[in-house]
């Protein structure tokens, strides 16, 4: 049944693409029809796989190092006792927005690879630290109650205790972390790659190719859309205790 609401939602969706496109007669350079896309992706077979793997692989790589980053840099950070220190500086990191660092990083890396993962890493990684840290920083009413009882240093059950409560609230800031992380890939590769959907889109506007835009575009949503199912997967078999 679930399958058949996501086929009924995508039939629907190119239901309403077709009718926007025949009813208010919208030239192609406007609205490509789904037709036109499809031509676009026969044309693209020999190159449209390369650029979706690369870009699968960078957002891939992002996941890991800034969910790798952020739990355990905030746990490093309690257990060293300096959430009071650097908190502030973190929160206040992130509120700048991962595409305005761009030129920054184009600077200090040029266009290469190690750039693009440095900057997806901290992208990710600070959202998903200050939310580990708030877990840490902020425990619930009944686990005070708790330490209070029988008297425990909560500094001392880093991995014991918090590492399990910080898997089981993070799981919102992963989703939303991945649409972060899907955008910073796309703007990057748009600025500096030769392989990727944002190169693949930054190319097609520079030719006014409208239809490869559109498909690109879809394609992005499809990888996010695996992505954000795959981590629901991993999260729900990692959190068993929550079934």
């Amino acid at each position: 049944m679930k399958y058949f609401k996501i086929f009924i939602g995508i039939f629907l969706l190119l239901i309403v693409w077709v009718g926007v496109v025949v009813i208010f007669n919208v030239p192609e350079r406007y609205l490509p029809s789904p037709i036109s896309v499809i031509d676009a992706a026969i044309k693209l077979k020999d190159t449209l796989l390369l650029h979706t793997f690369a870009t699968a692989a960078r957002i891939a790589v992002s996941l890991v190092l800034g969910i790798s980053f952020g739990i355990f840099g905030a746990l490093f950070i309690h257990r060293l006792r300096f959430m009071q220190v650097f908190m502030p500086s973190f929160n206040a990191l992130r509120a700048v927005p991962p595409i305005a660092l761009i030129p920054f990083f184009l600077l200090w890396f040029g266009f290469s690879e190690v750039g693009r993962v440095i900057l997806l890493t901290l992208g990710l990684g600070i959202n998903v630290l200050v939310a580990s840290a708030n877990v840490v920083q902020f425990p619930r009413e009944h686990d005070q109650i708790l330490f209070k009882s029988f008297n425990l240093s909560t500094d001392r059950m880093t991995m014991i205790w918090w590492f399990p409560r910080i898997l089981e609230s993070i799981l919102p800031t992963l989703r939303f972390g991945l649409a972060t992380a899907v955008g910073i890939v796309v703007v990057a590769e748009m600025l500096g790659s030769q392989v990727g959907l944002g190169y693949l889109i930054q190319t097609s506007r520079a030719t006014f190719s409208l239809d490869v835009i559109l498909l690109a575009t879809t394609i992005l949503g499809v990888l996010t859309t695996l992505f954000d199912n795959l981590l629901i997967w991993i999260w729900s078999k990692i959190v068993f205790w929550r079934k």
